[in-house]
């Protein structure tokens, strides 16, 4: 008899109507529906005639296409057997540190040279996104770059107003001389594109939108899921946006997210082990895809970043995320600003304006 092994990098996420196979060697992920899942599952535990048995002859095609399909992206493999060897994925998940990424609303009349600051990135802080929402000099830019020299910083992503002195070739400099930084966005650009520098290995997203605050922040957008291991076993067990994220706003006050509203201290008198003592500031970390409505029930839920800053009923922790415009029920995509029944709580967030 002849079987289908699915490697165990390869992991299945059933939805309401549809289910997502996520590839999270190669970061790929299959949009497909759930009689496909379902054959793909019934295989992990029959062979490839016992499927065809009990789904009937007439859809021994549909099947042995379901299985072309996964031997041709390299999902799998057929073999006499269902090998022991293939074990199933550890979707375990943990980091040294107890912050990972850091979100910072740059103020240049802030002084970043606190004691709370000097210990937050001599955590095991991974990932940093500086936000700008004014004009910067490269002159300030570079000296604030400089600060992260030496620390366990991997990634730095640059929010950056449009500025026509922002050449690539001046950015392709920046990138070379401040490696950390992997991704710049540039907002209020007169037109949307994406280039890249640095020998094509750091994308430069020009966006026409203006996101001067953080109530731009917290959009659901397909270009923005992951089918990576990092963040699909993450998911399994705490919050895709705010498990270990610690964020600095304008004002130099400490939250979770700069669009949430409770705050922890300000960096210029805060001590870094206080506000991670505090049980308020774990709140959400464990809040989980799985736990929300309507995310539940969405194929997406584990590629998908989670917002709690903004959500559909401000009222309730567990309300799905507001800024989502995808019916997992139906499968379709809509402009969710434009949505009737989410319009008292863009009122009740002060959104109106900006999605007008």
């Amino acid at each position: 008899m002849e079987y289908f092994n699915r490697y165990a990098n390869c992991q299945l996420v059933t939805g309401a109507n549809m289910s997502l196979l996520c590839d999270l060697q190669l970061r790929r992920y299959y949009h497909i529906p759930n009689d496909t899942a379902e054959v793909i599952t019934f295989l992990e535990q029959h062979s490839i005639n016992e499927c065809i048995a009990c789904y009937g002859e007439d859809n021994r095609e549909a099947i042995t296409g379901y299985i072309d399909f996964l031997l041709s992206k390299e999902l799998g493999f057929t073999d006499t057997q269902h090998l022991p060897e293939l074990t199933p994925l550890d979707l375990s998940w943990d980091r040294f540190g107890d912050i990972t990424n850091v979100i910072i609303e740059y103020n240049e009349q802030i002084d970043y040279n606190s004691t709370f600051f000097h210990d937050l990135f001599h955590q095991q802080v991974q990932g940093l996104e500086i936000r700008c929402y004014q004009h910067i000099s490269l002159d300030k830019l570079r000296s604030f770059l400089e600060r992260f020299n030496g620390t366990t910083l991997k990634y730095i992503k640059l929010v950056l107003p449009f500025d026509l002195t922002l050449e690539l070739k001046t950015l392709d400099q920046l990138v070379k001389k401040y490696p950390r930084v992997k991704s710049i966005l540039l907002h209020a650009s007169p037109l949307d594109k994406l280039e890249k520098i640095f020998e094509g290995s750091v994308p430069v997203t020009f966006y026409q939108g203006n996101i001067n605050s953080c109530l731009a922040c917290g959009e659901i957008r397909t270009n923005y899921f992951l089918a990576n291991m990092e963040l699909f076993t993450e998911s399994q067990q705490h919050n895709t946006c705010l498990n270990r994220k610690l964020s600095i706003d304008l004002q130099g006050n400490i939250k979770n997210c700069p669009s949430l509203p409770e705050n922890y201290g300000n960096i210029a008198t805060a001590r870094l082990q206080e506000v991670l003592d505090d049980k308020a500031f774990h709140k959400y970390d464990n809040i989980r895809k799985d736990d929300i409505k309507g995310c539940k029930d969405c194929e997406f839920r584990h590629v998908c970043t989670d917002c709690r800053a903004y959500r559909e009923d401000p009222n309730d922790l567990l309300s799905r995320p507001l800024k989502c415009g995808y019916d997992p029920y139906t499968n379709n995509w809509e402009n969710w600003s434009q949505n009737p029944l989410k319009q008292q709580a863009i009122a009740c967030y002060g959104l109106t304006e900006l999605i007008n």
